[in-house]
């Protein structure tokens, strides 16, 4: 079998996950782990089990919903561990590369909206980007097109507010409190229209979008504020 570069990301994380903890790990900790759903993570831990870099186990679950029904889990196989061991830091370099690349992509990306969002449909905006973010899994980009998503909401409200928010925004000290409040201040404008297809969809990226910025380290908090401040400025 073919190990991709994702593969070995999946593997890569997986490995290390066994190894901090000496036991089996459940698909659903591999997902949250990257960020991805879980049924992505279960389809790609079986294809690395059919290339027999991982063994499947079964243990019994803890839920107290279903007491004593068993629970898949995966192992790290002996051909997982030759293969990448070696050059897990290699492995490391080539993920940090990867995700360096996307997050260039899509920055350039969003920025080119806000360099042209006057003259731009906001709707077809909004659902231009919902539609790409249902396929992004690298949680700091997804981030980035929240943010890109709620300024461009904000702009169509009301211009003359990215003014406003970009001043009290300057206020809160440190990065992750820069987008919880930036994240808070847009959700307050869209409370009259909560029933609204679109803004149920917005509401429900917030959501992805705060559960990020919790589990992001320093450097992708502050690429995200500067980020946002950037959008901010462009957008005006």
């Amino acid at each position: 079998m073919n190990l991709t570069q994702r593969r070995k990301e999946f593997l890569y994380k997986i490995i290390n996950l066994f190894h901090h903890t000496g036991l089996p790990v459940h698909y659903a900790t591999v997902a949250q782990a990257l960020g991805v759903s879980k049924w992505t993570a279960y389809d790609i831990l079986k294809e690395l089990e059919k290339g027999d870099f991982l063994r499947r186990e079964y243990t019994l679950s803890r839920g107290e919903k279903a007491p004593g029904r068993s629970m898949v889990v995966f192992r790290p196989t002996e051909k997982a561990l030759q293969v990448l061991s070696p050059s897990n830091e290699n492995i490391a370099k080539d993920l940090k590369a990867k995700k360096i690349e996307d997050w260039s992509l899509a920055r350039e990306r969003l920025l080119s909206i806000f360099d042209n969002l006057k003259n731009l449909n906001p709707q077809k905006i909004r659902e231009e980007l919902l539609e790409e973010m249902s396929r992004i899994e690298l949680p700091v980009v997804f981030s980035a097109y929240t943010i890109a998503l709620l300024v461009t909401h904000i702009h169509e409200m009301n211009s003359r507010g990215i003014a406003a928010l970009k001043h009290i925004l300057e206020l809160a000290p440190k990065p992750e409190l820069v987008l919880s409040l930036f994240a808070g201040s847009v959700i307050g404008t869209m409370l009259k229209n909560m029933k609204d297809a679109v803004n149920n969809k917005i509401l429900a990226c917030i959501r992805r979008f705060e559960d990020h910025i919790s589990k992001c380290d320093n450097q992708e908090r502050r690429l995200l504020a500067s980020f946002l401040t950037e959008a901010l400025q462009r957008s005006r």
